[in-house]
């Protein structure tokens, strides 16, 4: 016995005539973190951009996600593509989804991390110009110090706090931008303070 839903039509039925384009579309993008704990702080593999948006900013390894692959796996190729850095076991951090996070479209994406024992070889590849280890220091409320190969740059946060007391992606604030990509410092607010 087949079973039909309220306007009787068969589960097959209902996919053959499913329109896709009722509901809006977000791209999903996926960011590989790799960081080591310092003593004053973390470091982070990060990526030059070398085309907009946000050209010649730091940003994780990562992008967009292919048509029949899964988060997990483009996290992978990404950072490979990107650093030539792979063989990493990743987990998932976060999934950010702030409108506005990313000015080419709505981008939602999850954010993967690894800790690393050491600063791994990478090379900057793919649309990244270079690929650096950055020594970031953070304060709580919300000073960062970024500093790789003598460029040094500061970010400042607005942070607002969850229920729980972590930092609120989609609230926190980027005051102050540096030459920081996308939504990526207030992901490393996150990260760092996930680590205390």
């Amino acid at each position: 016995m087949e079973i039909r839903d309220r306007n009787g039509k068969t589960e097959a039925e209902f996919l053959r005539e499913y329109d896709v384009t009722k509901y809006f579309r977000p791209s999903v993008t996926v960011d590989a973190v790799l960081y080591k704990k310092t003593p004053r702080g973390i470091k982070l593999l990060m990526v030059k951009r070398g085309g907009h948006p946000y050209i010649g900013c730091y940003a994780f390894p990562g992008g967009f996600v292919e048509r029949d692959e899964d988060c997990e796996t483009a996290a992978a190729r990404e950072l490979m593509e990107e650093t030539h850095v792979r063989g990493v076991m990743l987990r998932q951090l976060l999934t950010a989804s702030t409108p506005g996070r990313d000015p080419r479209w709505r981008n939602i994406t999850v954010v993967y991390c690894a800790e690393v024992p050491h600063e791994l070889d990478a090379v900057g590849d793919d649309d990244a110009v270079a690929a650096k280890w950055v020594d970031v220091e953070y304060a709580k409320n919300g000073r960062m110090h970024f500093a790789a190969d003598g460029e040094e740059f500061d970010v400042t946060l607005d942070i607002v706090r969850d229920a729980f007391g972590k930092v609120d992606i989609n609230k926190t604030g980027i005051t102050e931008r540096g030459a920081s990509a996308f939504d990526h410092a207030k992901i490393i607010a996150y990260l760092i303070e996930s680590l205390a």
